[in-house]
This record gives C-alpha cells, sequence and structure tokens, in this order.
C-alpha cells in the first residue's frame, strides 16, 4: 500500500510540477503607496529605500515620508490586469473540505486577499530553515549550523524549489535607512586571530555600507577576516562559530524582492528591539516608512506578501499607514511573559487585530487553541497561521491546515511539502 501510496504522490508531484497557472487576477496597485504629485516625492522615496552609505541616521526623506504616509496615505485605483504569469510550482488544491464555520467571514482587514498565501501554504522559516531548528535536521560539529545560511537568496530559492510556496523573513532597518534581512536582535562577531573578544552591534547602529562589509567578510570572502557568532544553547551564554554548510551574503530587502521568483510569496516579519530598549514612536515610524519605501519600489506587481510582528506598536503603525498589504500580529499567548499585556495571550492578540482591522493572527503552533477558538477567530473575519518547531512533523501540520490554518511557517520545508503533497494524493484517488 505505501509503495504505492509512494508512485501516486510521485506522479501527482510530477504534474504539479509541469502545470503552469496562468492568473489573470487584477492585483490592488501597489506602486504607489505614497501620496506624491511630483517626482520630487518620488524621488524621496527612492532615497530613503537606497539611503548614502554615510550613516547619519534615518535620513530626513523617510521621515517627510513617514508623515505623508501617515496622513495622506489613500486607496490606489485598481490596474489593468497583471500580465499571465507562468509558474513552476505546485497547483492550488485543497487538502480536505473544511468545516464551514472555519473559514473567516468577509474579512475586516483593509488588504485584498489576492495577497495572501493560497489555503494549505507550506511556508519556509527563514528560507529552508532556521540556523536554531532541529538538531535532527543537520549537524555541524556536534551542534546545528544549518545546511545553507538562514535569511539568505540562496536559502530563499532552495525552499522554493523544495515545495514552499511562500519564505518568510525578518526584516530591520540599518542606521541610514536601508532595509536588510537579518534576524537576530544582534550581529556577534569577531575578527580572525581575536580568540576572545567578540564584538556585538546592532543593526540599528550599522550602516549600509559597514553591513555588506561585514556580511562579505563573513560569509563569501575567500580569506573569511570575520566569523559571525551566536549563542546556539539558549540555557547557555556560551557564543560559538556561526558557520553554514552553504554560505551565501546577508541581503537587502531590495535584493530579495528584485531576486526571488514571482511566484515565491513573501512573510515579511518587522523586526524591533526587545521591550526593554526605548525606542521613541518616531524612530519606529521613520524605520517603518523605510520598509514600505521599499516595497512600494521594488515589489512587482502580482507578489504576494504579507507583513507581520510581534510588535503591537509596530502593528499599530503599520494600520495607520493603511497599506496594500495584508498585516497580522504574531504572538506566543503568554509562553514568555512581557511587560505589554497586549502579547501575553491569544485573546489580547485577537483583540488587537480586530481593533486595527488586521488580516489576522500568526500563532505560536505549541499553544494552538481548540476548534471552538478557531471558529471565532473566524468569525470575525481573522485568518490564522502558525509557527514553531512542531510544525516539522507533517502529521501535525497537516492537522492544523484541517483545522483552518491559512498556512504552516516550517523549518523542514520538503518534509512538510511532501506530506501535503501525499495527502492531496489521497484526496484525488
Amino acid at each position: 500500500f505505501w509503495i504505492g501510496l509512494d508512485w501516486v504522490g510521485f506522479a501527482v508531484s510530477i504534474i504539479r510540477q509541469l502545470i503552469k497557472i496562468t492568473t489573470t487576477t487584477s492585483y490592488h496597485h501597489h506602486r504607489h503607496l505614497v501620496m506624491a504629485s511630483s517626482s520630487a516625492s518620488s524621488s524621496a522615496a527612492s532615497a530613503s529605500a537606497s539611503a548614502s552609505l554615510g550613516g547619519t541616521g534615518v535620513g530626513t526623506g523617510v521621515r517627510r515620508i513617514s508623515q505623508e504616509m501617515l496622513h495622506q496615505r489613500r486607496s490606489s485605483p485598481p490596474p489593468s490586469p497583471a500580465k499571465a504569469v507562468s509558474r513552476i510550482a505546485s497547483a492550488p488544491c485543497r487538502l480536505h473540505e473544511q468545516d464551514p464555520s472555519l473559514s473567516p467571514s468577509p474579512p475586516s482587514s483593509k488588504a485584498p486577499e489576492c495577497y495572501l498565501p493560497k489555503a494549505d501554504a507550506v511556508i519556509g522559516h527563514r528560507g529552508l530553515g532556521s540556523n536554531l531548528g532541529p538538531k535532527s535536521l543537520d549537524t555541524l560539529e556536534g551542534y546545528f549550523a544549518g545546511r545553507i545560511r538562514e535569511n539568505t537568496m540562496l536559502s530563499f530559492k532552495t525552499a522554493a524549489t523544495c515545495g514552499a510556496d511562500f519564505v518568510e523573513l525578518d526584516v530591520q532597518v540599518t542606521k541610514d535607512g536601508v532595509p536588510v534581512v537579518w534576524h537576530d536582535d544582534w550581529i556577534h562577531y569577531k575578527h580572525f586571530g581575536e580568540e576572545e573578544k567578540v564584538m556585538t552591534r546592532t543593526i540599528r547602529e550599522m550602516t549600509i555600507a559597514e553591513f555588506k562589509q561585514l556580511s562579505y567578510m563573513a560569509t563569501v570572502c575567500p580569506e573569511r577576516p570575520v566569523v559571525l557568532m551566536r549563542k546556539f544553547d539558549k540555557k547557555s551564554d556560551e557564543f560559538r562559530p556561526w558557520v553554514c554548510r552553504q554560505e551565501d551574503e546577508l541581503p537587502t530587502l531590495e535584493t530579495v524582492l528584485k531576486g526571488l521568483p514571482i511566484y515565491v510569496g513573501i512573510n515579511l516579519e518587522l523586526k524591533f528591539e526587545d521591550e526593554h530598549t526605548h525606542v521613541e514612536r518616531k524612530e519606529l515610524e521613520d524605520r517603518i516608512a523605510a520598509i514600505m519605501a521599499c516595497l512600494d519600489q521594488h515589489c512587482s506587481a502580482g507578489r504576494k506578501i504579507v507583513l507581520s510582528s510581534f510588535s503591537p506598536d509596530a502593528c499599530t503603525i503599520v494600520s495607520e499607514l493603511n497599506p496594500v498589504y495584508p498585516l497580522m500580529m504574531l504572538t506566543d499567548a503568554g509562553v514568555i511573559k512581557y511587560e505589554d499585556e497586549r502579547r501575553n495571550s491569544l485573546e489580547a492578540a485577537k483583540k488587537l487585530a480586530v481593533d486595527l482591522k488586521l488580516a489576522g493572527v500568526v500563532l505560536l503552533s505549541h499553544v494552538i487553541p481548540d476548534a471552538s477558538m478557531l471558529r471565532d477567530f473566524a468569525a470575525q473575519g481573522l485568518l490564522f497561521m502558525s509557527y514553531g518547531e512542531r510544525n516539522n512533523d507533517g502529521a501535525y501540520s497537516l492537522n492544523q491546515l484541517t483545522m483552518g490554518m491559512r498556512g504552516v511557517i516550517v523549518d523542514d520545508v520538503l518534509g512538510v511539502h511532501n506530506a501535503v503533497s501525499a495527502r492531496a494524493a489521497l484526496s484525488l484517488a
């Protein structure tokens, strides 16, 4: 039976890879998120997305854009139908007939459905998986470091090849206003030959020139004069070299938007400091404006985009900007306790999502509620996705999809994709 099932799954996988999906959906125009009646305004937006390497803080152009976005954003007129896009990837198919009560009511979100993942989406965590992911996926010198460096173009493209519908990535903004892809709150590194001294910086302290130089020296330079360091054990403060089997440069958001195939959706997590680091609202506005300006300039029509953040303040600001793209609140539902009560329960996350008219909530898979709670989400027009190590269990992910999850964020992209494909094969048999 299992041999037969394997052949069915293999055949379906081949067929799905040969299908080319022609889409003529009219996507809401997202080329002009900032109201501008002159070329000078457009130039200011351009300057904010590719700020100078001098590093004097987020530029005045970004500050001006943030104010325009806060007070002058409007809905853009719908464009003409997008050009048909051929996609060599899995064709959309439902794995199951969901309980109708789990289907969201007409969404309260301001964002259109066309940017959201299809049902039963497999979303690659930081691409092909976090370098802090399960040790069963790969080992290097006794601890997990990763086959491919997380949050790089190589990782994103490989995830797409393995069947990811979306990739999840983390965006922060440099000192001079350039959005870059990096997960951790800190960058730890040391220079070759300096055995003890580990340097520590934040993205917002670095210029784009410094970020690119560090990236080159630590990842692709043959001499490797710099080694990135990381704490791989949450119970220890010990730094270890963060070296991957396959390296790639740390990209800017612009690089990802231009280089990732258009059929691969992007879940942009907006990363900010922990709550113990005070950041003025104005600075948050400027950084968010820089990210939105980059999307405005470089995101191709037809690209699926979802924004998300653990920060209630960031969600509030993005909501005030009235973005075209769907926005979801991330929550661990109180597994870690925060001073901000809006982060400490699923109910608080749901309330924030409803109040701000977000697209939905991204839940930690360890704390998935029962179906009745998800029905309550759906009744209020909220979508739900999940993240966490338990999602690497194909059966667990399939169960969530059956409950109505729109998508699951996973490290084991290929394994979960195969589980989804096998389930689809059974439904077609």
